[in-house]
């Protein structure tokens, strides 16, 4: 490639990221190599860009999905060529599946020297399929005017396609021809160049618009709405949302109408007072079962963590379940759907709210579920205070102490099932919940969490288990980490949770152990001093309280507060609390 053309090719990526600024992105997480070095320069130089610097890319992927998560605007990703693209799939994955916008920009070797065995040369057009919402590639040559007009063109799509119709990863590969640097005198040679592609090419926005329902769909929905005398609400993972909280708030106020959520789903205490649906689900009571049966379901949101609402509502005789999906495919998780809404859901149950009429006053369907939220919570409440020191107890003291207002990010295996069978304490409402149950991997949540606090620049507190933090300490390898994150470890020294499912518990003792429980002797003193973290430690109630006390209050570093549990305590204890919420409702008398 001559001189000028290198210097043509810088040109037009210092024009991507100019393009990325106009568009409204501001992060850019970067990971070094050798061959993305023009993308690393052209972002690095863009003052308006705010880049992270992370050397591990799986790490590098969880913290811009965490930056995304909590901003709701693209984060770009940058990596070099070969097998550093592959390790930024997970990340890609969650992100797809949480509807998490990312721009994930690959540098590659030019096709020609594909399957040529040179360096860091892999197949890397569609890499992340099907996991996107779209991919591109960068012609490789950009000599001409038509080339570079393209190369912007697919990008506009790009940046469309990361937000609209629905937000996602979106993947363009870059092919980049050696030499890769510029000379320092070269940059005259393309500045003519720049000007003439600038002053001939305008912007594309793309408008947003939003879906809805066609009146005659409104005169159908209302009709069922009407002959359905139980309506239960079910809102899996979504962004906080005022106005869906308070449309929502509206419809709970009806005595015909119940909304239960995930604790992902941001909705306690504003959205609705059903705080413990995944708990109280848990009874083994028919006469409690039989009296929650909705006629119409109406469901929301990402994946719901509980298996008792699974298993509750795949069993319901509902005559209708309307799913509210903005746009894309439309689950059916509970194997009972009937109908497609093309809606947002706050825009959706605010005209809802409008259109219905007020509901019968002798409607009890609300009641009933909470009388059995008020029963729930005392039992919570009474079996936590005489609950023995572990991580089920642990949790909950930790909950209680959290910011209001403060970010939670929640690991995935026990520790996300602990806060949904709790449910935020009243007083100490976090201001966001969030957690990777888009596939529910434990290989992110120390990073994820990063970009969270990173992004959020509030107290970001994250809960994971000792095999989600260890697989994923390099998320804390870089030099960004905020003095506003928190982590508190659950360490059972283990797979503690396949102690307490059904079914690996159940096999033989040593395949169990090996094979499933994975014993491992770690614990995060050593990672804490390693990366400049301040370290906390706790093994009992009174240790805990102490190292609560102060452990929220602003300081200059981040923190972990490790909680050693034993593995056996935490089995048993769990199995109790299982054998609590079976007994919900016992003294329920049966309908007549």
């Amino acid at each position: 490639m001559p001189a000028s053309d290198t210097a043509l090719r810088q040109t037009l990526l210092e024009q991507v990221a100019h393009h990325c600024v106009q568009h409204g992105l501001t992060h850019a997480v970067i990971s070094p190599g050798s061959r993305s070095a023009p993308l690393t320069a052209a972002f690095a130089a863009n003052q308006n860009i705010q880049c992270q610097v992370v050397y591990d890319e799986r790490s590098a992927g969880y913290i811009a999905l965490g930056i995304a998560q909590q901003s709701g605007v693209p984060t770009v990703l940058i990596c070099t060529s070969g097998t550093a693209a592959l390790n930024y799939a997970p990340a890609v994955t969650e992100a797809f599946y949480q509807q998490v916008p990312l721009l994930i920009l690959t540098a590659d070797r030019p096709p020609e020297w594909i399957d040529q065995q040179d360096n860091q040369a892999i197949h890397q057009d569609r890499l992340y399929e099907p996991h996107l919402q779209a991919s591109y590639s960068f012609p490789a040559d950009i000599v001409h005017a038509d080339a570079r007009w393209h190369a912007l063109r697919l990008l506009d799509e790009a940046l469309a396609r990361c937000t609209q119709p629905v937000p996602g990863p979106v993947h363009i590969n870059v092919p980049l021809r050696e030499p890769l640097y510029p000379a320092a005198n070269e940059a005259a040679v393309a500045s003519s160049w720049r000007e003439a592609d600038e002053g001939s090419r305008r912007q594309i926005q793309r408008l947003a618009a939003r879906p809805g329902l066609a009146a005659e769909s409104w005169e159908s929905l209302l009709t069922q709405w009407q002959a359905a005398r139980r309506k239960l609400v079910v809102a899996g993972l979504h962004r906080p949302d005022p106005s869906l909280q308070a449309a929502l708030k509206a419809l709970s106020q009806r005595g015909d109408v119940a909304v239960i959520a995930d604790i992902t789903a941001n909705l306690f205490p504003m959205g609705t007072d059903l705080i413990h649906a995944d708990a109280l689900l848990g009874t083994q009571s028919e006469t409690v079962l039989d009296a929650l049966q909705p006629d119409l379901i109406i469901s929301f949101g990402g994946p719901v963590t509980s298996k008792y609402i699974k298993q509750f509502l795949r069993a319901a005789h509902s005559e209708a379940h309307w799913r509210i999906q903005p746009a894309g495919p439309a689950p059916d998780t509970y194997q009972n759907l009937t109908y497609v809404l093309p809606a947002e859901p706050a825009s959706f149950f605010a005209d809802l709210a409008r259109r219905i009429p007020p509901a019968p006053s002798a409607a009890g369907y609300a009641d009933a579920w909470r009388a059995l939220e008020q029963e729930t919570t005392e039992s919570i409440s009474h079996f936590l205070d005489a609950a023995p020191f572990g991580e089920f107890r642990a949790c909950w003291q930790v909950m209680q102490r959290l910011p209001a207002g403060s970010v939670l990010q929640l690991g995935n295996s026990m520790p996300i099932r602990y806060a949904n069978l709790l449910g935020p304490a009243p007083h100490a409402t976090p201001g966001g919940v969030y957690g990777n149950r888009g596939v529910s991997g434990i290989d992110g949540a120390v990073s994820t969490a990063v970009g969270a606090a990173i992004a959020s620049g509030r107290m970001t507190t994250l809960i994971t288990g000792d095999l989600g933090f260890f697989y994923d300490r390099n998320g804390l390898w870089h030099s960004h980490l905020p003095a506003n994150l928190r982590i508190v470890l659950l360490n059972n020294h283990g797979g503690g949770i396949f102690d307490i499912i059904d079914g690996p518990n159940r096999l033989p003792p040593a395949l169990h152990q090996t094979y499933f429980l994975t014993p491992q002797p770690l614990t995060a003193r050593r990672t804490a001093a390693d990366h400049g973290l301040d370290y906390l430690h706790a093994g009992d109630n009174e240790s805990l309280a102490a190292a609560l006390s102060g452990f929220f209050q602003p300081g200059k570093r981040s923190a972990i507060l490790e909680i050693e549990t034993s593995m056996a305590v935490n089995t048993e204890v769990f199995n109790q609390f299982k054998r609590l919420v079976a007994s919900i409702g016992a003294a329920m008398p049966a309908a007549t």
